[in-house]
């Protein structure tokens, strides 16, 4: 039988109550959480410790999330880490465009239902092909 181990998500969002509902919930379904409190401790995060994927706040102080999106798809330890963005609004027809240019796995609006929330966040890795198993393997 295949070791498995933790599929890690790396959470950058400045909002601490939704780093913390969101990062619970998905502790509660057995993923290893990291936080970032803002876009620049994100992506060296992202760089060194490369995890499964990313829950990205589209709006933060400083660099929003598009333009975090568009830099980490850029640079060779963070382009092929899944990102969702996270959202209190409702996106137009030209952010969802960008979604698409940057290669967004999803929008989640953060008024989602937490049971929901984590169902979309398996569906995404299940999607990129993460697994528990190829999570071990990616890491060795």
């Amino acid at each position: 039988m295949a070791k498995e181990r933790k599929i890690h998500i790396l959470i950058i969002d400045d909002d601490e109550d939704f780093r913390r509902l969101f990062g619970t919930k998905l502790a509660q379904h057995d993923y290893e959480v990291l936080y970032a409190t803002n876009a620049e401790s994100g992506r060296e995060m992202a760089r060194n410790y490369k995890p499964d994927l990313i829950l990205l706040d589209v709006r933060m102080p400083g660099d929003d999330g598009f333009k975090i999106a568009r830099a980490m798809r850029q640079e060779k330890e963070t382009k092929s880490i899944p990102i969702v963005f996270l959202s209190n609004e409702d996106f137009s027809i030209e952010a969802k465009k960008w979604v698409e240019e940057l290669y967004v796995q999803d929008v989640i609006h953060k008024s989602i239902d937490l049971n929901e929330f984590t169902e979309r966040i398996a569906t995404v890795l299940k999607n990129s092909g993460i697994t528990k198993t190829s999570a071990l393997e990616k890491k060795e």
